[in-house]
């Protein structure tokens, strides 16, 4: 069996990391200072598959999910496993904490409230479906007319909590929000394909990604569309098209990443930075950083 290890540096302790990218903001910015000194590994946790996803850290729990199907709950302080809950599939989604409750979502096409304490279900919310990306000749591979799952479509979009609903995107096409207490659907967003990106929530918005090539910002209240961004397509092999990962926003600023790996000169490995505009109105582009990058944009060369 392969097995993936977790490790935790000996550093200061660590203050509640709650969610992907440490707020609904996915600013990445953390309450507690960075370690000045690194003490060596002060424990180790082996699942029992590969970990793709981020972890979360509540009361003294570390919380985190692995290829295995399992969502493991681990003490901060030893690194002992405190409970584990399987689920059917694979875990790609990284999990949230508030209240007492576990946030994840399933590749099986579901997102489950656990309770913190005892990894026992609370609630299940079923989506309509989960899938990869998939297109017809996709990264160039015959035969032409073939349909393809991007294998590279690791992971699925991580829940995001903010107003006391929980906001997560799924292979189905459609961006979900739910009442973080009882599980029950507030609305549901539909765009054109699959959505893994993982939301970001501020000030009663809500900014997301679809491979269907377009940024969201929705209601966070309503469920209805404020506005969305068009970036470039790739019709010829699909190779990475649309938006794939996961926006940030700070002061008013969302930044995103976009990849495409053909010859549209729209964006190709680009890092926008937008201003997030009023209701019906397109967002303007602040900067861009990427390779051959058009939309009235200066060509920049990549930091990378």
């Amino acid at each position: 069996m392969r097995l993936a290890t977790l490790a935790l540096l000996a550093t200061a302790p660590a203050a509640a990391q709650e969610m992907f990218h440490a707020n609904s903001a996915h600013t990445g910015v953390y309450a507690a200072p960075g370690p000045r000194q690194l003490g060596g590994v002060k424990w180790t946790f082996k699942g029992g598959g590969p970990i793709v996803t981020s972890r979360a850290i509540a009361e003294g729990v570390v919380y985190i999910g692995a290829m295995d199907g399992h969502l493991y709950a681990i003490a901060q302080e030893n690194g002992q496993e405190k409970w584990n809950f399987k689920s059917k599939m694979p875990i790609a989604s990284s999990p949230a904490v508030a209240g007492g409750v576990v946030y994840f979502v399933s590749s099986a096409g579901s997102l489950a409230a656990l309770e913190a304490a005892t990894g026992k279900p609370k609630w299940v919310f079923p989506t309509e479906y989960e899938r990869k990306f998939e297109a017809k000749h996709l990264h160039g591979y015959p035969p032409d007319a073939q349909t393809i799952p991007d294998a590279w479509d690791i992971f699925t979009s991580s829940p995001t909590l903010a107003n006391a609903k929980v906001y997560f995107g799924s292979g189905d096409g459609n961006v979900y929000a739910l009442d973080a207490e009882t599980g029950v659907l507030q609305w549901k967003f539909a765009t054109k394909d699959v959505v893994h990106s993982s939301p970001a929530v501020v000030d009663r918005t809500v900014y997301v990604g679809s491979w269907d090539s377009y940024l969201y910002a929705i209601d966070a209240e309503s469920g209805q569309q404020r506005w969305a961004f068009k970036s470039g397509e790739d019709d010829v092999i699909h190779n990475q098209v649309g938006f794939q990962s996961s926006p940030a926003v700070v002061d008013g600023t969302v930044y995103v990443g976009f990849s495409t790996d053909n010859a549209t000169p729209d964006a190709q490995g680009a890092l926008y930075a937008l201003e997030a505009p009023q209701v019906g109105i397109e967002p303007s582009v602040l900067w861009a950083v990427g390779r051959r990058i058009s939309r009235s944009i200066r060509s920049v060369s990549s930091t990378a």
